[in-house]
C-alpha cells in the first residue's frame, strides 16, 4: 500500500493540530489553475510523512471544478452519480433529512443560489499564527494570476481538547473503521483507548480507498481517465473499457457538512426534562429524571467516552473512549444503551439482524472514515435566555471518507440516522441529529419494567451548508495539473 501517494488526509485527522482552516475556491482561470496546482501539489501533506507540527495542507474537488480544470468528458462521465448531481437534488435532500430548517435554502454556502464551490483547501496547523501565514500563502499563490478566487467566507476549525470532545461535551471519533493492510507504522486512527480487536473495526481497503478491493472483494470504481494525454502516469483501471487508466488510485470521496450545534438548546432542555420527570415521579427509577444519565442515553456513551452497554451505572465502570464490544450479547434490548441512541443508530455493531456475525458484516459495508473537528469557542455556562443574540455559532465540521457515497455516507444518513423505524421503534429518528417533526421528536429509553419516552425533542443540530468531493491521490493531483484542453 503506497501511503506516499494518497493525501494525509487519508491516513490521520491531524488531530494534533489544533486549528484548521476550510477555503472554498472557485476556478476563474483554468489554465492558471492548473499551474497554481502543479505548484501546489509539492506541498500537499501525504499519509507516509511522519506526524509533524508544521503546517499540512490537503486539496479536494468538486465534479464541477474538476469539469473547469479541463478534465475530458469522458473522464467526467466515470464519477459517480452524487459526485456528478452535487449534494442538493430533490432526491438527496430527502434522504439527508436536508428539510426544514436544514433545506439547503436556508445554508450559508454550497446550494444553488450561492457561488459555485470548485476547489477546496483543508489548512491545518498548530498555532492561529501559523494558520493566519498559510492562508495568506495560499490567498497570494491562488490569486497571483486571478487563476481562483474564494467564494465564500473560511471556515474555521478548532479542536475544544487533545482527546477530541466535541461541543455537546461528549468524546468523539471513537469509532472509526481501521484499513485492513494499512502500514502499523502509520495509524489510520489515533483512538483514546486500546484499539479494539480487529472483527470489530477492520474493513477492506475499498471501502475507503478507490480501485481498491472492497468488503466483497470488488474494486471500488473509480474514476478512469483515457491512456493517451499523460494518462499513463495513473496505474490501468481493472473495470471498465480497456485502456483506461485510474484517476482515482489511492484517492477517495469526501463528504463536508457544516453542522451548528445548538449546545445551550441540548443542556436546557435535558436539564428541563430531567426536572419534569423528577416532578411527576420523585420515587420513580426513570433514566429521564437524572440530567447526566438522560444525556447519556441520548448519545450511548458518558462524556468520556465510556459506552453505555459496558457502562450503564457510570463513567467509571468502563475504560474512557473503550471501543471493544456489542450489542447483540450484552444489550439486545436495549436495556443499557437504547435502541436508538446516538452511537447506536450510527454503528449498530452486530446488533441489527437475528445473527451477530452478519450483523456485524452487513454493518462494516455501511462504515465511513470520519476526519472532521469543532468550530466555534467552547461553551462553558447555558445563556441565561434562549435567544441571546450574543452566543457565537459553534457547532462541528463534519468530514468523512467513503469509496461510495450512497452505500456509506448516504445510507447511515437514511436508514439508520433518519429512519423513524430503525431497530423496531416508531416515529423516531436520531434524538441528537436528526431532523425532528413539527412538534418535537420523541426518544425510547427501553427499562424494566416499563420503558420510559421522552418527547418534544428540538432540532440540536442544523445544516449550514455542504458538499461532496473528490479527494485525489499525489499522482493523480499532478495528472490534474498538466491536463490539456
Amino acid at each position: 500500500m503506497d501511503t506516499s501517494d494518497m493525501q494525509g488526509l487519508v491516513g490521520r485527522a491531524y488531530g494534533h493540530l489544533f486549528y484548521a482552516r476550510y477555503l472554498l475556491l472557485g476556478i476563474a482561470d483554468p489554465a492558471g489553475a492548473r499551474r497554481w496546482l502543479g505548484h501546489v501539489v509539492e506541498d500537499v501533506n501525504t499519509a507516509a510523512q511522519p506526524r509533524q507540527d508544521e503546517v499540512c495542507i490537503n486539496v479536494a474537488f468538486t465534479w464541477a471544478g474538476l469539469a473547469r480544470l479541463g478534465l475530458a468528458a469522458d473522464a467526467l462521465a466515470t464519477f459517480p452519480r452524487p459526485l456528478q448531481e452535487g449534494m442538493v437534488t430533490e432526491h438527496r435532500s430527502l434522504i439527508l433529512g436536508d428539510s426544514g430548517a436544514n433545506a439547503p435554502s436556508n445554508w450559508r454556502w454550497g446550494a444553488p443560489h450561492h457561488p459555485e464551490i470548485h476547489v477546496m483547501l483543508l489548512v491545518f496547523a498548530d498555532t492561529e499564527e501559523e494558520l493566519a501565514a498559510a492562508h495568506e500563502k495560499c490567498r497570494s499563490e491562488c490569486g497571483a494570476e486571478g487563476a481562483l478566487v474564494e467564494v465564500s467566507e473560511p471556515i474555521e476549525g478548532r479542536l475544544l481538547d487533545d482527546v477530541g470532545t466535541e461541543h455537546f461535551g461528549f468524546m468523539d471519533g471513537i469509532s472509526q473503521p481501521v484499513i485492513r493492510g494499512w502500514p502499523r507504522t502509520t495509524s489510520s486512527v489515533h483512538p483514546p483507548a486500546a484499539p479494539p480487536p480487529a472483527k470489530w473495526t477492520e474493513v477492506n481497503p475499498g471501502e475507503v480507498l478507490l480501485g481498491r478491493a472492497d468488503n466483497f472483494d470488488k474494486p471500488s470504481e473509480g474514476p478512469t481517465v483515457a491512456a493517451g494525454s499523460g494518462g499513463r502516469v495513473l496505474p490501468p483501471a481493472d473495470w471498465g473499457p480497456r485502456g483506461r487508466h485510474h484517476l482515482g488510485h489511492s484517492g477517495s470521496f469526501l463528504v463536508f457538512r457544516q453542522l451548528a450545534q445548538d449546545v445551550s438548546g441540548f443542556r436546557r432542555w435535558v436539564a428541563e426534562t430531567a426536572a419534569s420527570a423528577r416532578a411527576a415521579a420523585p420515587s420513580a427509577a426513570d433514566p429521564s429524571a437524572d440530567r447526566s444519565l438522560l444525556a447519556a442515553k441520548i448519545v450511548g456513551r458518558w462524556p468520556n467516552g465510556a459506552p453505555l452497554a459496558l457502562a450503564p451505572g457510570g463513567d467509571g465502570e468502563a475504560p474512557a473512549g473503550a471501543n471493544d464490544f456489542g450489542y447483540h450479547e450484552m444489550d439486545q434490548e436495549g436495556l443499557r444503551c437504547p435502541l436508538g441512541a446516538h452511537v447506536r443508530r450510527a454503528n449498530p455493531r452486530d446488533s441489527s439482524l437475528a445473527h451477530p456475525d452478519v450483523a456485524l458484516s452487513s454493518t462494516k459495508n455501511h462504515r465511513i472514515l470520519r476526519r472532521g473537528r469543532p468550530y466555534g469557542p467552547p461553551m462553558v455556562d447555558i445563556p441565561a435566555q434562549p435567544e441571546e443574540s450574543e452566543d457565537p455559532e459553534r457547532g462541528l465540521i463534519f468530514v468523512c471518507l467513503n469509496a461510495d457515497f450512497e452505500r456509506q455516507f448516504e445510507f447511515v444518513q437514511n436508514t439508520w440516522l433518519n429512519n423513524p423505524f430503525f431497530a423496531g421503534l416508531y416515529d423516531e429518528v436520531d434524538p441528537l441529529t436528526g431532523t425532528q417533526p413539527a412538534g418535537g421528536g420523541r426518544f425510547t429509553m427501553q427499562a424494566e419494567p416499563v420503558r420510559r419516552v421522552v418527547k418534544g425533542i428540538p432540532d440540536f443540530v442544523t445544516v449550514k451548508g455542504g458538499g461532496y468531493f473528490f479527494l485525489p491521490g499525489i499522482r493523480a493531483l499532478r495528472y490534474l495539473a498538466g491536463v490539456e484542453t
